[in-house]
């Protein structure tokens, strides 16, 4: 059987045409007034031994019709479900898409035919564009090599914001609420796989780094003060690493970010002057929100540049394999009826690296912990992995849960969950390890084999 590993790329622009745009709606229900910077599908394909792996990236906040799309692309290329990433990148300023009955604003069937039919155009289109950038980049391997390397960024910060409110009769109590906490621990781990041609050129990246996509949330970059739209810090490190390693395809994909925002952002919260309470605002001046964006988006691509710079343990022999495994624990609904909490675990590794793709938002002290539990060196976590699958949103540990007891507020997220404490830390860890004694196991077979 050939040993060789094979990689090829493509990527599809997704911006929506002019014809769907005013029709469309972003999160929390916004309008959109023009494009700050185009959209894209990303694929990397990769094969070895015969077996077929592809990663696909979409510049959305989730992506749509998962169930679907995965038949969709188990049909129409070939690769088996489980050896396919669909994850999204989160922007906040996007097109909603996919069917969301849980998310109040963002569920399009509530809203006026105009909108659900515009975006049922858009899917079409998205699906459309997603096939051919598969299909471009399995058509595209060529004998490859592939390596990895950590390094640091600093453009993150904890959301979990603790403020001294002082309340009219002059009693002051600290109180929960999202924030600004760079005394709360952040995890500025940045992952990149490089591949490449036997010569030398580069084919794809895969970046993996914890914040929330959120500097440019309900920027007034468009028209009349409406929503401009971006692929935001993510997808504009792509398309600068796309820019720098000319012909390539670069994947970002968010970490564990659940409670990691962006050091700079559109969405400011800050302690009102007289009762320190938090206040949440929005700054609606578009040239602010850019200055953000590409400050951060430039400090982002330094640090993946210097991060590619040092890869130095490329491997031309890398070993395929994927799994799923469903974490499912007793939930509640908001109206306190029971209902089972569930979240899909995906296993997809390429040789020594292990993705783990979550179908929900991972938070960071969760992802940390489920990390050291495992054992497994390279491991990592991919948020937002076909995310509608799913009511999963926000996942976080029981030491999340002991704050909301412990202070009166709450934080973003902990009112969009089904998830109850005392069991999802053990759930997942189980699903880890269960997908990980797969590939060792595999792992022993070819070392009896070799002995």
């Amino acid at each position: 059987m050939d040993n060789q590993f094979y990689c090829g790329a493509a990527r599809e622009k997704i911006t929506p045409p002019g014809s769907l745009l005013k029709n469309l709606r972003g999160l929390m229900d916004s309008q959109f007034g023009g494009i700050v910077d185009d959209l894209y599908v990303r694929a990397v394909a990769l094969e070895s031994k015969g077996k077929k792996m592809l990663l696909l990236s979409f510049d959305l906040d989730k992506v749509p019709d998962p169930e679907e799309n995965l038949a969709f692309l188990e049909q129409h290329t070939g690769v088996e479900q489980e050896y396919i990433l669909l994850a999204s990148i989160h922007t906040h300023s996007a097109p909603v898409t996919g069917d969301r009955p849980y998310e109040g604003p963002n569920y399009i069937a509530r809203k006026p035919a105009e909108v659900q039919e515009a975006t049922k155009e858009y899917e079409k289109l998205i699906r459309e564009k997603m096939l051919s950038a598969a299909k471009k980049a399995l058509e595209g391997l060529v004998p490859a090599v592939c390596g990895y390397g950590y390094g640091k960024s600093f453009v993150n910060v904890n959301r979990v914001g603790f403020y001294e409110v002082t309340d009219p009769s002059g009693k002051t109590g600290i109180y929960l609420g999202t924030g600004t906490n760079f005394e709360r621990e952040a995890d500025h781990t940045l992952f990149v796989m490089r591949f490449e041609t036997l010569q030398g050129k580069p084919i794809a990246f895969f970046i993996n780094y914890p914040v929330h996509n959120t500097v440019m949330i309900l920027n007034g970059c468009g028209e009349g003060g409406k929503v401009g739209i971006t692929s935001d810090l993510g997808g504009n490190v792509s398309q600068y690493m796309e820019q720098a390693y000319e012909g390539c395809v670069a994947i970002w994909s968010s970490g564990a970010a659940g409670d990691l925002n962006p050091v700079m952002s559109n969405q400011v919260y800050r302690e009102d002057p007289v009762s320190g309470a938090p206040v949440e605002s929005y700054e609606k001046e578009g040239c602010i929100a850019k200055s953000m964006l590409h400050t951060l988006s430039a400090h982002h691509f330094a640090d993946v540049r210097k991060t590619v710079r040092r890869i130095e343990n490329t491997r031309q022999e890398i070993e395929l394999s994927a799994g799923i495994k469903w974490a499912v624990t007793p939930g509640e609904k908001e109206d306190e009826s029971p209902v089972p909490y569930k979240v899909r675990v995906h296993k997809l590794q390429i040789g020594p690296v292990v993705l783990m793709g979550f179908s929900g938002e991972i938070y960071s002290g969760l992802g940390k912990e489920l990390q050291r539990r495992s054992g497994e060196q390279n491991l990592v976590l991919v948020n937002h992995d076909a995310s509608l699958l799913y009511n999963a949103g926000y996942i976080y540990g029981d030491d999340i849960f002991a704050l909301k007891e412990q202070y009166a507020g709450e934080i973003v997220g902990m009112n969009h969950t089904w998830l109850q404490p005392g069991y999802i830390e053990d759930a997942l860890a189980e699903c880890i390890a269960g997908l990980l004694e797969s590939r060792r196991e595999k792992g022993r077979e070819i070392k009896d084999e070799q002995s």
